[in-house]
């Protein structure tokens, strides 16, 4: 069995993107990459953009391999038997440095960032190996979006002069918050969700889920993501969206019922159920602005979207300043149900 050097978004009993031989979906992007290695085309810097958890990860890594050992298989489908698989998964491969937030000062957690110092990991990364004609060094960050400012400043200097024989991939959630300079440096390939079957196909290799009216469930709710869709099938998902409508669709604010949520929301000893239900309030919000744009309620529409971004800020901020989960998450249920009781046509 190979152990992975433990990550701020593992789950347990889903297999992480460095053990995933085979990558579903992206045909287009895994051709482009393909044809750009074999070409001697391959760009210093990417950025693999798109929904979290659709297979952006697992791409680099799968370049990396190929990279690093060019007789490991296409891209898509690696040989998951060779010493060097094993050696990228383990994180002990000489050519591959794997940045992603670091953990905490105590030990008991990882820090809600990259920093700086992850950064200039990279100056001894690329001292300690060398670039030989057919060697690469590949650099995967992970993602880029947690970066905080003087480490992307930090990562900027690097790409502005790369050193030989390397290629940085920056996985991104979206490209928005991301410096105009990182972006401007870097080739950017977009990710598209990925379709129904290709989700049937990844639950059914991940969890060994068969049922077909709950892989559908599963699947719509997922959004095209096989992160999300296992996180939903794997830890009670289509049981905490029924609750949570049930709250938030309530003629009256039921505060007993949002307590009960709130509760699951702030369990410290798992993130898992509160980034599902912060994932359903947010898709409550999108699906209701959508809803009102279409039926001619622009000024619903408009006010829902307004607080969606506001929400999502809010939620960066409770995790940056470790404020109370529990509380924080009862105080959003209110204001989110007020909000949707308002805007819905008289």
């Amino acid at each position: 069995m190979i152990e992975v050097p433990a990550t701020h978004d593992a789950l347990e009993g889903i297999a992480p993107p460095q053990l995933t031989p085979r990558l579903h979906g992206h045909a287009r992007e895994v051709e482009f990459l393909t044809e750009a290695i074999e070409s001697g085309k391959l760009h210093h810097a990417m950025i693999f953009e798109g929904e979290r958890g659709i297979g952006k990860a697992t791409a680099a890594f799968h370049l990396a391999n190929r990279l690093l050992d060019p007789a490991s298989g296409a891209m898509g489908l690696v040989d998951e038997t060779t010493s060097v698989f094993r050696q990228i998964a383990q994180g002990a491969h000489p050519g591959l440095l794997y940045l992603t937030r670091p953990k905490n000062d105590q030990g008991t957690g990882f820090k809600s960032a990259i920093t700086v110092d992850e950064i200039r990991r990279l100056q001894r990364f690329f001292s300690m190996t060398a670039a030989g004609a057919d060697s690469w060094r590949v650099v995967i960050v992970d993602p880029v979006n947690d970066l905080n400012r003087n480490a992307a400043n930090a990562l900027l200097k690097m790409l502005e002069e790369p050193p030989a024989r390397a290629v940085f991939v920056l996985i991104a959630h979206g490209t928005g918050g991301l410096l105009p300079t990182i972006r401007s440096r870097c080739q950017i390939l977009k990710f598209a969700p990925l379709s129904d079957d290709e989700i049937t196909r990844v639950i059914g290799e991940q969890s060994g889920a068969h049922d077909e009216a709950a892989v559908a469930r599963l699947s719509a709710l997922g959004g095209g993501s096989a992160r999300r869709t296992l996180l939903f099938a794997q830890f009670g998902g289509l049981d905490l969206q029924e609750a949570l409508d049930a709250c938030l669709d309530a003629p009256q604010f039921d505060a007993q019922q949002a307590h009960r949520l709130a509760d699951v929301a702030g369990n410290r000893k798992t993130d898992i159920h509160r980034e599902i239900l912060r994932d359903l309030v947010l898709d409550r919000m999108r699906d209701a602005a959508t809803a009102a744009a279409r039926h001619g309620r622009l000024r619903a529409a408009e006010r829902l979207a307004s607080a969606d971004i506001a929400i999502q800020e809010r939620m960066r901020m409770t995790d940056a300043f470790n404020l109370d989960r529990k509380q924080d998450f009862l105080s959003l249920l209110g204001d989110v149900h007020d909000l949707l009781s308002a805007t819905r046509p008289a």
